[in-house]
């Protein structure tokens, strides 16, 4: 009898470890059988173009007198090895001094151009949430980011320079500064590895002399 169950101990002790170790091992393999290790750390999800337009809302004197401009826009989506989806995105805005509002709220009638110093660039690059990948393609489907990054908004901070004791001119504050952006949009399926997107970002950037605020409407096509 004792030998019958030292037996049976041998027996059933190496079945369950063997067993235990099989378990975790498919926990830790994909169903293709790649160990989850063996996974690169980050890889390139997809790749995406926008067009569209930006628009100035806050302070009031950025959005009385700059008129909307064009965007450009190109991101990526970043798939980690735990299906988390990040955004990285490069843009382009330009917004045109609205000549004719300046000439218009000092009581002056003219129509005269005041030349495009004034206008003013942005740039931003940008890094964001966007959710889970589920590995699914629905016919359409709401897409969502929220994140921060690096802004350069140029011609709307001015310092003196003085080149005697009492005379100066005015220059530009050329400064990067840091801002937060939130993104919502509806994606729509043209084929298994393309997407058409129409997606709208809000912007708020802390500008030393203001806080500034803006929008986003772009439409564009993400290759999958």
């Amino acid at each position: 009898m004792r030998k019958f169950i030292l037996i049976l101990l041998l027996v059933l002790i190496p079945a369950s470890i063997y067993s235990q170790i099989e378990e975790e091992t498919s926990e830790e393999s994909l169903s293709g059988g790649i160990p989850s290790e063996e996974l690169p750390l980050a890889v390139v999800w997809g790749l995406s173009a926008y067009s569209g337009a930006t628009i100035p809302f806050s302070p009031d004197a950025f959005s009385e007198f700059w008129k909307p401009g064009f965007n450009l826009t190109v991101d990526m989506d970043i798939l980690l090895r735990n299906d988390i989806v990040l955004g990285l995105s490069f843009s382009y805005s330009h917004l045109k001094f609205d000549t004719q509002e300046f000439w218009r709220r000092r009581g002056v009638q003219s129509n005269g151009d005041l030349s495009s110093d004034f206008d003013i660039p942005i740039s931003n690059l940008l890094l964001s949430y966007r959710g889970r990948e589920n590995y699914l393609l629905p016919s359409y489907e709401a897409i969502y980011e929220v994140g921060g990054g690096f802004y350069h908004i140029q011609n709307t901070d001015l310092d003196k320079v003085y080149f005697s004791d009492y005379d100066y001119f005015l220059q530009a504050r050329d400064q990067i500064e840091v801002g937060l952006f939130g993104g919502l949009g509806i994606a729509w399926l043209l084929n298994e590895t393309l997407q058409l997107r129409v997606k709208g970002r809000y912007h708020y950037v802390y500008k030393r002399s203001q806080r500034h605020q803006y929008f986003d409407l772009m439409l564009g096509l993400s290759l999958l």
